[in-house]
């Protein structure tokens, strides 16, 4: 994935978050690796499903958004913010999911 697919996939027509993107596409594949147990290779090449793409998608989104505020006061100034991704977003993986053999 690069992050002209996801600036697609999310309708980003600037290139004022390039450099975010840059960091967290990656991040974002290996927390989806790591909770499904699986690496996506298909004859030794990384090919990740259209639920996983979407997942990243959909991850990045929330945590650009301000709208994951939780919480305000007024009073000497108190934000709290949702960091777990939601339902939502994580659904996308499930059908991904594997067995851990340990």
């Amino acid at each position: 994935m690069d992050v002209q697919t996801i600036k697609t996939m999310l309708g980003i027509t600037t290139d004022r978050h390039d450099a975010y993107l840059k960091e967290v596409i990656p991040l974002f594949i290996d927390f989806a690796k790591d909770y499904c147990n699986n690496r996506f290779l298909v004859d030794g090449a990384e090919n990740l499903p259209a639920g996983v793409k979407l997942f990243v998608a959909k991850a990045i989104e929330f945590n650009m958004a301000p709208s994951n505020l939780s919480a305000r006061s007024m009073g000497d100034v108190s934000y709290s913010y949702e960091t777990e991704l939601p339902e939502s977003v994580m659904r996308h993986l499930k059908p991904y999911r594997r067995l851990r053999v340990v």
